[in-house]
């Protein structure tokens, strides 16, 4: 089973883009969508997208009190259950798969690990990284049970909590990059800073707390990985 996560700000536009990930799939039918959502009337309208085609799913509503993924994603990956060997995508409104996406990840994932794809944007050496980062989350439901549930720690807003998933998911030899063996399987990142959307006011909300997020970051780097592991 694929659980595909998903915390969406852009719930209008949600089923349009949730869509492209289903048709890309060879099999919609092994694939578990959880996504979270700020009010009970987004709830009630993504519930109809999902009933009227059929589809697995949870909605989780939870209105954190500043903007950012790192809490919203942690009210979702620290309450999903799952068979060690479940694969766990962590989906985002800014990202698109490739063909046969599901194919592909449970293929690339056969035992514990966490799988670095193509993004279209990070390069194969991260020569155009401030640090290495894992864009889009891809990994075994045991590998998330290692970093104890957590996807993007929730001490950080939203930057650089990437960064401290990859930290940490490399110095427990989680890591499984097959990136320049498979460039033809891109998940795209359409990012304000690579030119493939408009910014907007979330956008502009995330930068307002790099400072933050930064001082977090340098503070919890040089922390043991068994600290840094560690929720509240």
């Amino acid at each position: 089973m694929i659980h595909l996560l998903w915390c969406t700000i852009r719930t209008n536009s949600f089923p349009n883009n949730h869509s492209i990930w289903m048709r890309a799939s060879l099999d919609k039918t092994n694939i578990t969508t959880h996504v979270l959502v700020s009010t009970e009337t987004e709830r009630e309208f993504l519930d109809t997208y999902f009933g009227r085609n059929n589809l697995r799913y949870t909605i989780t509503v939870y209105d954190p009190p500043y903007r950012g993924v790192c809490l919203p994603s942690y009210k979702l990956s620290s309450n999903l259950v799952a068979s060690p060997e479940d694969i766990v995508v962590f989906g985002s409104d800014d990202f698109t798969p490739p063909q046969n996406w599901d194919k592909y990840v449970v293929e690339s994932l056969p035992n514990k690990g966490a799988l670095m794809v193509n993004d279209g944007y990070q390069k194969l050496d991260f020569s155009n990284m401030e640090h290495p980062v894992f864009s889009i989350p891809i990994m075994t439901y045991s590998c998330l049970v290692d970093n104890n549930l957590v996807i993007y720690h929730p001490d950080y807003t939203h930057l650089y909590s990437d960064a401290e998933l990859y930290k940490n998911l490399y110095e427990m030899g989680l890591v499984i990059d097959n990136r320049e063996r498979d460039q033809d399987f891109v998940f795209t990142h359409h990012h304000w800073s690579n030119g493939k959307r408009q910014g907007d006011s979330n956008d502009q909300s995330y930068y307002n707390n790099m400072s933050r997020d930064k001082e977090t970051w340098i503070k919890r780097s040089s922390m043991p990985l068994e600290e840094r592991l560690k929720v509240g």
